[in-house]
């Protein structure tokens, strides 16, 4: 079952929020952060935000031209939520257990891409991320 998280900051209106910046480690390898606009916000610094991601697995990016909205309709119809926990979803089982025991499955959908994500935790926040964030 998709459990709509952190709406007060990450929603849609019809689709979700604008993505700005991917922040990767600095080897390329490991997805950090992604910074946002929502629908509604001005677009200026005072209005960005970010989601950081903590202990990720997995990430997969699907552009908006293939993602199947049919499967995602009925988590989008529960209310503005555009960020689903999907829990211990088929996908995440899918891999070797080893190191997911805490992981969960997130549905992150932005205007153009969904990112479909495996780790242990995603939190929102206002403004843009740095490395020293503590996220």
């Amino acid at each position: 079952m998709a459990e709509p998280i952190h709406t007060d900051l990450f929603y849609h209106d019809g689709r979700g929020p604008e993505l700005q910046h991917t922040h990767w480690s600095t080897r390329g390898a490991q997805l950090q952060a992604i910074e946002y606009f929502n629908p509604d916000d001005v677009y200026d610094e005072a209005s960005i935000k970010h989601v950081p991601f903590d202990g990720l697995q997995v990430v997969m990016i699907t552009p908006e031209e293939v993602i199947d909205y049919g499967k995602l309709s009925s988590h989008l119809e529960q209310s503005r939520a555009a960020m689903f926990d999907l829990g211990k979803s088929e996908w995440l089982r899918s891999f070797s257990q080893r190191h997911l025991s805490s992981c969960h499955h997130f549905q992150v959908m932005f205007y153009d891409e969904l990112f479909d994500i495996i780790c242990e935790r995603v939190t929102c926040h206002r403004g843009r991320f740095t490395s020293t964030s503590g996220n």
